[in-house]
């Protein structure tokens, strides 16, 4: 990977790292952090690292990918439980000086005493800068997507650092916090600190990213002045050959949909009644009152932290507060004590933290395929025909070679689209998509929309889509709940 590659990354220039899913960006990013063996060539860093640290221990780095290091073996129901239980890692103890150096607290030091000083000076920038005040008493697994990934960066701010790399820093930022977190990189990129930025959407990139580093196939395309890069590119014929790819799923033997006629238009599926939910004195959601009819897909907007994910954690019955509130899924209302898994059998999901959960040895045909159990990994085997319906999903997204890869072995825009695959391969009659284009490249987006709005056209499904971002949402939908801070409306999509 990366054969005979050479880069230099200069004191002056400011630089991105894109290209599509799977490219190698990734990759690219931990081999400069040290984090991978370079089997031939060298890497030199033309830096003094602050004292006591080596040069690799002075590059930052945030990813989505470190979430996993937060949720350990958390399973995915668990987190709302969790939110009652005393003892749960809160903000401040996330980035507090011992935990963010990683120092031995029964270590004696006196130099301590100094880099304690220095640290707790960044930290209180970070905070104010990230505007993480009010996340500080909270606990991590109370957050949302996009509240972690404040903490995150905020964290990262914490440390003595001389580079910077940001892995998808706008995934799961409402339209605010990027704005705001746009300023502040152009606002870093005037200062001593470097930043790297990795992202497969480079029409994301601030203005003053003057150079992009493209790479596909992990091995690098194009390197060069932003501008003569993006000219000898063409990002959209790739787009075209991606969505070219576009097959629904025949109407045969082994293939099949719950619903196979158009659905019922009046034929609830959910029904909130003055629904609220808090812990202790925080109100998380406040009197929501929603209606979900078959064939009726619906967007759900609003800001981080406006209580999404929450209200998705009410239709998969994941939250225990379903059962106080006016919940009726189906026809049924959660509190007469329906089966969660004869919920979950009704419905597809993908979230932004679903791909964390997994072991790491899953080859992508047991992930797909573990849809139709609902199971974070394939526990019992399934029938020769659920195993078709897998590789056909695959084979939708351009993943039927991979089907014996390892799942992590996957970039994080295939691992997406390869739990995309596993929402829809038992047919759902409700399907819930959290952020469904989050790390996926202009080609993948594409095909992933159109899918979505095929579906939904073909009265296949009902879906709830989740999304910071009005272009991304399928054009068949049309209604949209719009949830600021403990208030909720609906309304049609203009």
């Amino acid at each position: 990977m990366f054969e005979d590659s050479t880069w230099v990354f200069h004191r002056h220039e400011q630089w991105a790292v894109t290209g599509p899913n799977g490219g190698g960006k990734s990759l690219l990013a931990d081999a400069l952090r040290g984090c991978l063996p370079l089997v031939g060539g060298e890497l030199r860093y033309h830096f003094r690292p602050p004292p006591g640290l080596l040069p690799e221990q002075a590059i930052g780095h945030v990813s989505f990918e470190d979430r996993k290091l937060e949720l350990h073996d958390t399973v995915v129901q668990s987190r709302w439980n969790s939110l009652e239980e005393e003892g749960a890692l809160a903000v401040r103890d996330f980035l507090a000086y011992e935990r963010v150096m990683e120092i031995n607290p029964f270590e004696v030091n006196r130099a301590h005493e100094r880099t304690r000083a220095s640290f707790e000076r960044r930290r209180r920038r970070a905070v104010a800068v990230f505007q993480a005040a009010p996340l500080l008493d909270r606990t991590l697994i109370s957050l949302s997507n996009g509240e972690r990934q404040r903490v995150q960066l905020t964290r990262a701010f914490c440390q003595p650092l001389r580079l910077l790399i940001l892995d998808e820093p706008f995934t799961g930022l409402d339209a605010a916090t990027r704005r705001h977190l746009h300023a502040l990189l152009e606002r870093l990129m005037g200062t001593p600190l470097r930043v790297l930025l990795v992202t497969a959407r480079p029409e994301d990139l601030p203005r003053h990213v003057s150079h992009l580093l493209w790479v596909d196939r992990c091995r690098v395309v194009a390197a060069g002045p932003r501008r003569q890069v993006l000219a000898c590119l063409d990002p959209g014929a790739s787009r075209s050959r991606a969505s070219s790819r576009l097959r629904l799923p025949p109407k045969s033997k082994g293939w099949c949909w719950r619903q196979a006629a158009p659905p019922q238009r009046e034929l609830e599926l959910v029904r909130l009644r003055d629904v609220t939910v808090r812990y202790g004195q925080s109100v998380l959601l406040r009197d929501v009152n929603w209606t979900i009819r078959a064939g009726q897909s619906w967007a759900l907007l609003g800001p981080n932290g406006s209580g999404k994910t929450t209200l998705l954690s009410l239709l998969l019955g994941d939250n225990p507060q379903t059962y106080s509130n006016s919940v009726v899924m189906f026809g049924r209302a959660r509190a007469a004590g329906e089966s969660i898994w004869d919920l979950k059998r009704r419905i597809g999901w993908l979230s932004p933290e679903l791909q964390l959960f997994f072991d790491d040895s899953l080859v992508c045909l047991d992930v797909v395929a573990s849809g139709f159990k609902e199971t974070v990994g394939l526990f019992e085997p399934v029938t020769a025909r659920q195993r078709t319906a897998a590789r056909r999903w695959l084979h939708q997204f351009g993943l039927l070679a991979e089907a014996q890869t390892t799942f992590f072995a996957l970039s994080a825009g295939q691992q997406r689209l390869v739990l995309l695959a596993r929402a829809l391969v038992k047919g759902p009659e409700l399907l819930i998509l959290d952020e469904p284009c989050q790390g996926l490249d202009a080609a993948h987006r594409a095909l992933l929309i159109r899918t979505v709005d095929g579906l939904i056209r073909r009265g296949a499904v009902t879906v709830v889509y989740v999304t910071h971002r009005l272009d991304e949402i399928p054009p068949f939908i049309k209604r949209v709940l719009r949830l600021a801070r403990q208030q909720a409306t609906t309304g049609r999509l203009r």
